[in-house]
This record gives structure tokens, C-alpha cells and sequence, in this order.
């Protein structure tokens, strides 16, 4: 027998032994690398349990130093917006249970058995709350993992997968080729499922904060009208005051002015305040605001606009976009100190399917795109994915809020749109804004508000509606400073008895948020009773009662709070004079 067969004749007889080997091998090495995926994903749930009790343990610092439960609470609920948390329980300095809340059946012996420490399937972070180097208790927070089955399930095909593909690999001659390609499309699979995990908690995160944020302008919005009310109430009875008097009253109005714009750009961050978007022209939008910006950014920055040919209509609430481009064209001047260009650009634009799965929040179809680009200083890649966060800015303290880029963002995203930004440090930063497109030919202008005769105001009589005591007395005191008879009721069953016994009310203003009956329900039945009733609705923030989709009802009429004598008379002046 020739060594040649004899080599044949040995590879024969040892091949079963050796694909065997190389089975046991890879069964073993699929084992391993399963616990160790296992190791790596505990790992991972731990530690974004650590970030979100560190994070909730920072914020009831406050709240826990004065005792305040109500508030504790409402922090621990706002964790609710996160699917993943399971339960959470805040203790005091004395390990009493103070706030919790759990998706189990536990939640009455959390604080006695301590099963949020042993609970099967689940994460444990501990954070301590301390304040000034004392601590004033302790935050338990419990993540949810996903059963073993299931990690083991998704484990098991890919084992099997790649088995199949080691079997084949050796049975022809181990193709190193097949291989590698198996290996890429693994890792690029494990890199976008990272980066959808990543975006859903970015956006679970920031959907918690804009509940908080929410809820904060509208309780700070109901404390400004009555500032605000108040103010323009005493200028106008006393007009003839002490100068110096006026003079403060006018900077109390201002500082309150600001302080409006703040709640304005929370609930814009937020996606709560009231769009009435319409089919806009975005080029000559573009290209009216050109002369103001040149104004506001001074002689040093050159403005420059590009604009498509055919550009299509886009699905605004113009005003807001304004706004909206005026924020990010000083941001660019503030990154430009000594000077430099603004190009703004629009253009067509088509978002794909496959770009629209890759991004959170985007739907695929047709935009009209805006493009605000700098030449300034850039920003860092570390921090470009924190720059839509409220209160995050890069500029020296007293120079910024924190608000502009998010207001932006919740804007566009409230508008149904899309919002990317480029930068690299040295050579600027583009900011690319997607609007929906319109498919209407002409713009849907609301009509222009129509003042009702002076006459109409005598002996005619408005009924206000409003729960808050100090914004009750005072829109009451300014309609009767309008000469309007007034009738006020501080909850929507009083106000329904009132209009069954005052025929002569003509008008009903009233808030939105109230308990037992919205606004909504309250102005429904009135009208029902009285069709020839008119309805304006008042309210600090949006709710779905009168908001769907973030954009204003049809036919409702809307006064934001706070506001002053003169808005009110205009808002009442329009639906009187339909």
C-alpha cells in the first residue's frame, strides 16, 4: 500500500473522531459563551438598575429632608413610565417605608420581609440618599429580567446556527470564508439591537422628565396669572400712581413675562403645549425671517439661505417654527464669537423605512427639511447625545438655559417631524429640521379675530369656571374691569346649577383641569343645554380633553395661562363676534 493511500486510509478512519471532537469543542464553546452572554446581560440590568436608583436617590433628596410624601410619591410613580422597574420603595433614616410602588403582590410586605432583596428574576440596587454628608435614608430599586427560558431561547438557535455552520464548515474542507460573514452579520445584529435598546431608554427617560416638567409649568402657570393678573389689574385701576410705583410694577411684570417664557419652552420640551399648525409656505417663511435674523445676530455673522426648487408645503404651526429657528440661529451665534456664517437651506426630503426603524419616534414618508449650519466651534462627540436634555448646555453659566435645543426638539416631534444634528469640533454644527409635508394646495389660515362691538359688552354676562381661588378672583375682577357682568362657580356642578338659573349667561369661560368634570365634559353639557352658549377654554398646559395629537381641537376656542387683561378681551372679542 502506497503511503498515499495509507494517508487516505488513516484521515478515513479518524475523520468520525475528529468532527466528533469538534463538536464536543464547539457544544462546549457555545456553553461558555451562553454564560458568559448570561454574565454580560446581569450585568447590564444591574447596572441600569444602579443609574436609576442613583438618579431617583438624588432627586427625593429635597423631598425626603422636609418630609414631604406627597412629593416622594409622585418621584417614585413617575418610574412607572419605565417598563422595566418593578418596584421601588423609598425608606427613611429610621427604615420606614415613606414611598414605594410594585407591579407584584408584595407591595404590603416590602417593608416588613425585605423581598425586594430576594425576589427571583429580578435585579437589586440599594443607593443611599445623603445630603450634606448625612444620610437621610435609602432608595431599594428592583429591575425585571427576562425569564431564563426566554435569554435561553434566544441563545439556543443561534447555537444551533452556528453548530450547523461549523458541521458544514468542516464536512467542506472548513471554508473560512463562510464563516467570517456568519461572524459580521452576528456582531452587526448585537450593534443595532444595542442601539434600539439605547434608544428606547433614551426616550423612556426623557418621556418621564417631560411628565415631571408638565406638571411643573402647569401648577407655575396657574401661580403667574395671578401674579401677572394682578399686576396689570393695579396698573390699569392706577394708572396715575407714583411713577416709582409703576416703575416696579412694570419690572415685576417683565421678570413674570420671563418667567412665562421658561414654562412656555418646559411644556414645548414637554410636547404639551397647544399647535395649530397649517399649510405652510417654509420658503417664504425662510426667507421673511432672513432680515430679522440679520438684526438679532449681529454685523459679524453672514446669513446665507438656500432654497430648492418645487418645494413642497409642509404641516406647521408657524409661529412655533419661528420660535424654533430664532433659538438654534443663536445658538449658532454663540458658538460663532468671533464671527463667522449661518447657512440655512431647505429642501425636499424622503425618510426611508429603513432609516425611519433605525431612529426613534420617525415615520417614513415625505418632509420638507430645514438645515441651520454654523462654522463654529463644533461639539464634542461624547456630549452631542445630551444636547436635546433639558437644563444641558455647554455655554458659561448665566449665558444659557438649557432649554433651547429641547424646546426644539419637542416641538418637531409634537408636529409629527424629525430632528438630527451633525457637528465636528472645529468645523461647526448642522442642525436638520423634517417637517411633515402638507398635500394642501393653499395655506389653511385660521380666520382673523373679529372685536365685537363695545355695545355688546353692556349688561352682557360671562360665567367663570375655575377651581384655583387666587386665577378665579382674578379673571372675574378682569372681566368686570372689561364691563362684563360676571358670575363665578369654583366647580363644574355649580356652574351647571348657575346656568339653569341665569338664562342671561351668554358666555362660559372656563378651566380645563378640574376635578371630578374637565372642562371638556363641563362646556359639552352646557351646550347641550344651551346651544346657543359660547365655550373658552382656559388651561396652563394641553390635556386630550381639548388637545389630540398635540394639535388644538377644531372649533375650540383657547386662552393660555397666564395672560393679561388684553389677551383676555381679544380671546373673548373673537368668539363674541362669530
Amino acid at each position: 500500500m502506497s503511503p498515499r493511500n495509507t494517508s487516505i486510509l488513516w484521515s478515513e478512519r479518524f475523520r468520525p473522531f475528529l468532527v466528533l471532537a469538534w463538536v464536543v469543542l464547539l457544544v462546549a464553546g457555545s456553553l461558555f459563551a451562553a454564560v458568559y452572554s448570561e454574565g454580560l446581560y446581569r450585568a447590564e440590568r444591574q447596572s441600569a438598575a444602579d443609574v436609576d436608583a442613583r438618579v431617583l436617590a438624588d432627586t427625593v433628596t429635597a423631598a425626603l429632608s422636609f418630609d414631604d410624601r406627597a412629593a416622594l410619591q409622585e418621584y417614585v410613580n413617575a418610574l412607572q413610565a419605565n417598563e422595566d422597574v418593578d418596584a421601588v420603595c423609598v425608606f427613611d433614616d429610621q427604615d420606614r417605608l415613606v414611598a414605594s410602588f410594585t407591579r407584584s403582590h408584595i407591595a404590603d410586605r416590602l417593608s416588613k420581609t425585605m423581598s425586594l432583596r430576594t425576589a427571583p428574576g429580578r435585579v437589586i440596587s440599594v443607593a443611599p440618599v445623603v445630603q450634606n454628608g448625612v444620610r437621610l435614608g435609602s432608595v431599594y430599586l428592583r429591575d425585571r429580567t427576562e425569564p431564563l427560558a426566554r435569554r435561553l431561547s434566544r441563545y439556543l438557535p443561534a447555537g444551533l446556527l452556528v453548530l450547523m455552520a461549523l458541521l458544514m464548515f468542516l464536512v467542506m474542507t472548513l471554508d473560512a470564508r463562510a464563516l467570517t460573514r456568519a461572524n459580521r452579520d452576528l456582531t452587526t445584529q448585537m450593534a443595532q439591537r444595542e442601539q434600539a435598546e439605547a434608544a428606547l431608554r433614551q426616550s423612556q427617560k426623557m418621556e418621564a422628565i417631560g411628565r415631571l416638567t408638565g406638571g411643573i409649568a402647569h401648577d407655575f402657570n396657574n401661580m403667574l396669572a395671578i401674579v401677572m393678573g394682578s399686576l396689570d389689574l393695579m396698573t390699569r385701576r392706577f394708572a396715575d400712581a407714583d411713577p416709582k410705583l409703576l416703575h416696579l410694577a412694570d419690572q415685576a411684570m417683565t421678570g413674570a413675562k420671563r418667567a412665562t417664557a421658561l414654562t412656555q419652552r418646559l411644556l414645548a420640551f414637554s410636547r404639551l403645549q397647544p399647535l395649530k399648525p397649517t399649510s405652510a409656505d417654509i420658503g417664504k417663511a425662510v426667507k421673511d425671517m432672513t432680515e430679522m435674523l440679520g438684526r438679532t445676530l449681529g454685523e459679524t455673522i453672514e446669513i446665507e439661505t438656500v432654497s430648492a426648487a418645487g418645494l413642497w408645503r409642509a404641516d406647521i404651526d408657524l409661529p412655533q417654527l419661528e420660535v424654533s429657528i430664532v433659538n438654534l440661529a443663536i445658538n449658532a451665534r454663540d458658538a460663532m464669537p468671533e464671527g463667522g456664517k449661518l447657512t440655512i437651506e431647505t429642501a425636499n426630503a424622503y425618510l426611508d423605512r429603513t432609516y425611519a426603524a433605525a431612529e426613534s419616534e420617525v415615520t417614513a414618508g415625505q418632509y420638507v427639511m430645514i438645515a441651520i449650519s454654523d462654522t463654529g466651534a463644533g461639539i464634542a462627540p461624547e456630549i452631542l447625545g445630551q444636547v436635546f436634555e433639558p437644563f444641558f448646555t455647554t455655554k458659561p453659566s448665566g449665558l444659557g438655559t438649557g432649554l433651547g435645543l429641547s424646546q426644539v426638539h419637542g416641538f418637531i416631534k409634537q408636529s409629527g417631524g424629525h430632528i438630527r444634528i451633525y457637528s465636528e469640533v472645529g468645523h461647526g454644527t448642522t442642525v436638520k429640521l423634517y417637517l411633515p409635508r402638507s398635500l394642501d394646495a393653499g395655506e389653511r389660515s385660521a380666520a382673523a379675530p373679529v372685536r365685537a362691538r363695545e355695545t355688546t359688552r353692556r349688561n352682557l354676562t360671562v360665567m367663570v369656571v375655575e377651581d384655583e381661588v387666587g386665577v378665579r378672583e382674578f379673571t372675574t375682577e378682569a372681566l368686570t374691569e372689561l364691563g362684563f357682568d360676571v358670575l363665578a362657580a369654583e366647580a363644574p356642578d355649580l356652574a351647571l346649577d348657575l346656568l339653569d338659573a341665569h338664562p342671561e349667561i351668554r358666555l362660559m369661560l372656563t378651566d380645563v383641569v378640574m376635578p371630578g368634570m374637565n372642562g371638556r365634559i363641563l362646556a359639552d353639557e352646557a351646550q347641550r343645554r344651551r346651544p346657543d352658549l359660547k365655550v373658552v377654554f382656559m388651561t396652563g398646559y394641553t390635556q386630550n380633553a381639548i388637545i389630540h395629537n398635540g394639535v388644538l381641537d377644531a372649533g375650540v376656542h383657547l386662552i393660555t395661562k397666564p395672560f393679561t387683561i388684553a389677551d383676555l378681551e381679544g380671546a373673548l372679542s373673537a368668539v363674541l363676534g362669530e
